[in-house]
């Protein structure tokens, strides 16, 4: 049977919107793959870190790992937050250093993902990045038992740091990472404080050593000595006790005796002992042993088993001899005398040649 016009008509109506919808899920189609391959595609991948202020301030844990490389072993350090204060709770067990725990904080809520380097998962690529389980710094943050972030740290380049997210296949570039706040040794995460006071509150002192006792006392402002030991402590310098003061008032450590005993570093037998008392009564009390590393000296509060290194600095305060609290010898302000310097009698502390005195004048001439 032959088809009308109108039929016909009909059909070809039907065939175009056909071919219309195939050639509109076709444009779709490419338009959806062009913006796969395009930047707004690629950024719209990238793994969300996503760690606001609100995310960072609930963080309680924190572990960084280092892998073994040619400068050491690997390494662990385990942070823990306890009430409003921080501790180290691996290695050891010791109170941290908060505001460096703040600063690591911080700058992981700076941190952002700005480039996929390579999204495969072959080991090979993550060596290559140096962010594999072998060579990467391996830093993750717990917020009771859920975790916040987990990061492997590699390579550094001009693209950024380069990075894997745990759970997120490949490797990426990350903005605003900084090393140095990830990788310090064990004293950078400990808390080095070992007195804290405000020096104009001292109202006594003492030292004990080898040279003799020394006591020092504060009555309305003025400091007086006592002495008995080796030699005399005349002419006191108040100075220079309050100089002692400054060093001690916010003594840190320079280091941890790690592994090392009382005899070891001479403090089974101290070889000299510093304390403080403050205006509320409060004692602070420090005891000396052997030279440390290069000039500093092991030390411990006698409130501590904890061996710590200080200054040389604040060390020779301690070991002193009477003439460290002493004026300089002699009286630097009395005038010279003139028979000493070959001055007629009657000028006093006029040096020859003084300016205003005409060249050639003969001698004896007023």
């Amino acid at each position: 049977m032959a088809l009308t016009t109108d039929k016909k008509l009909y059909i070809s109506l039907g065939v175009l919107v056909a071919l219309g919808g195939a050639l509109f899920l076709q444009n779709k189609k490419e338009k959806e793959e062009a913006v796969s391959y395009s930047l707004e595609g690629r950024t719209a991948d990238l793994p969300k870190l996503e760690l606001s202020e609100e995310k960072t301030k609930g963080i309680d844990k924190i572990t960084i790992s280092e892998a073994a490389s040619e400068a050491g072993a690997p390494r662990e350090v385990v942070l823990e937050k306890k009430g409003e204060e921080w501790a180290v709770t691996k290695p050891v067990t010791a109170k941290a250093n908060d505001a460096n725990i703040k600063s690591l904080l911080d700058n992981l809520k700076t941190l952002k993902v700005s480039e996929a380097i390579d999204t495969s998962a072959e080991q090979a690529t993550y060596d290559k990045w140096n962010v594999s389980d072998g060579k990467a710094l391996h830093a993750v943050f717990n917020k009771g038992k859920d975790v916040v972030a987990d990061l492997y740290f590699g390579d550094d380049g001009s693209r950024g740091q380069m990075t894997r997210v745990a759970g997120k296949n490949g490797v990426y570039a990350v903005k605003g990472y900084s090393s140095y706040l990830y990788s310090r040794d064990l004293k950078g995460w400990r808390d080095l404080t070992l007195f804290k006071f405000e020096s104009d509150k001292v109202k006594s002192a003492e030292i004990k050593n080898e040279n003799g006792t020394f006591n020092f006392t504060k009555d309305k402002g003025v400091w007086t000595s006592r002495y008995a030991g080796k030699g005399k402590l005349d002419k006191f310098d108040e100075s220079k006790l309050k100089d002692m003061l400054r060093a001690y008032e916010n003594l840190n450590a320079d280091g941890f005796a790690e592994g090392k005993s009382a005899a070891d570093t001479g403090l089974d037998k101290p070889a000299a002992t510093v304390t403080f008392v403050l205006d509320d009564g409060g004692k602070r009390e420090l005891q000396l042993g052997k030279t440390a590393e290069g000039s500093s000296r092991w030390a411990k509060k006698s409130d501590s088993a904890e061996i710590v290194s200080i200054s040389s600095y604040a060390a020779d305060w301690a070991t002193a001899e009477p003439s460290k609290f002493q004026k300089p010898s002699g009286d630097a302000g009395a005038a010279p005398d003139p028979a000493a310097m070959g001055m007629p009698p009657g000028m006093p502390g006029m040096p020859p040649g003084m300016p205003g005195m005409p060249h050639g004048m003969p001698p004896g001439h007023p």
